[in-house]
């Protein structure tokens, strides 16, 4: 018996395929990674999935778990190990057909009155590779901020892979047997539960990482790392394909884990030439505290892709030209957070560099 359960699990398709027709199958599948619909295929899939819902409403527990992949492996570690206290975490994809079958499982599970945390990134799909590994070190930072922090309270962690996709199981499994306390799923044709005990492993610590942050911090953003820049980085951390490195799952991991203490120890070097960082800056981030920190140094990385063309902003780091002349010299703005009393950058252009004057709450 577990007093206190973190449940993470991955939700693939099953709720909405399980005992339907073949065509409906076939159509399904057609659509599986278009992040939106359209016309007549949105208006398919929303009454396809309000039967589906229809049908799980009424449907009695032995119903529900042949319905869907998903609660049945959910209801099994439930039924085995008989938790007081749940919280699940759901992992699914970011397309249409993906968030849709995920909110017909937490819909079955908050009718149960459990608590519920929906978890994605965008590009968590099978038709893009890039988009995909960017996605899963996405998914791992989430990740992080769940699984350590319980695991410390006493929580017991594992992760369920009955349903889900390959691609994303696959890639859970190898974290989860170094995050969490095991991983669980139905072996082939049987109706008992198999578990994968955690690994007695090591992860690497951050003074060894140290020496490489430049590395890791460019690959986050899109910057191209070469084989010859990654020299002495381990190689279970790093991959390659054609000279250029990407992390490992391996590496999503450690780096997930160690940034949070290099990037709050101090304000590190711009990855840009284009971007200059002035003293005051330097003086304001030494009086933040730690998680500001962190923010001000992700947020900065983003700036200098931003800068070198490698990768847009998105919508929550905006960067916008000062109305007025409140703060001379500054002209623009970049948002480093919105929460609580918010901060941004202040800073000028010249020629094409961009120098960071100062950090102080928003105008």
């Amino acid at each position: 018996m577990i007093t206190q359960l973190l449940l993470l699990s991955t939700c693939g398709t099953s709720v909405l395929t399980n005992n339907a027709d073949k065509e409906t199958e076939r159509w399904l599948k057609s659509i599986t990674n278009n992040v939106a619909l359209e016309g007549a295929d949105a208006v398919r899939l929303e009454a396809h999935v309000a039967k589906r819902g229809e049908r799980l409403e009424k449907a009695d527990a032995s119903e529900r778990r042949r319905l869907s992949a998903e609660i049945n492996g959910i209801s099994a570690v439930l039924d085995r190990w008989k938790p007081s206290r749940v919280q699940h975490l759901l992992v699914h994809s970011d397309t249409a057909v993906g968030k849709a079958a995920v909110d017909l499982v937490k819909a079955v599970l908050d009718k149960d009155g459990q608590q519920v945390q929906l978890l994605t990134a965008s590009g968590l799909r099978t038709d893009n590779l890039l988009s995909f590994r960017e996605a899963i070190a996405h998914l791992t930072v989430q990740i992080e901020e769940w699984i350590p922090g319980h695991r410390q309270r006493g929580w017991r962690a594992l992760f369920n892979l009955t349903g889900g996709f390959k691609s994303v199981n696959a890639y859970l499994q190898a974290l989860g047997m170094i995050y969490a306390d095991g991983c669980v799923f139905f072996f082939e044709g049987s109706s008992e539960l198999m578990e994968i005990p955690r690994l007695p492993v090591r992860l690497a610590e951050a003074d060894e990482i140290r020496p490489y942050t430049s590395v890791f911090r460019r690959l986050k953003h899109g910057y191209q790392v070469s084989e010859r820049d990654a020299v002495g980085v381990s190689d279970s951390l790093l991959m390659f394909d054609d000279g250029q490195a990407t992390t490992s799952v391996w590496g999503d991991v450690v780096w997930s884990r160690v940034r949070k203490k290099l990037f709050a120890e101090g304000l590190l070097d711009p990855l840009s030439p284009k971007l200059v960082i002035r003293e005051p800056v330097r003086e304001a981030f030494r009086e933040l505290e730690e998680a500001r920190r962190m923010q001000v140094n992700d947020a900065l990385d983003a700036l200098s892709a931003h800068l070198d063309r490698v990768r847009a902003l998105v919508k929550s780091e905006a960067f916008k030209k000062l109305s007025g002349n409140p703060s001379p010299p500054s002209t623009h703005e970049f948002y480093l957070w919105s929460d609580g009393a918010a901060w941004r950058l202040f800073g000028h252009y010249e020629n094409e560099r961009f120098i960071a004057d100062s950090l102080g709450p928003h105008l």
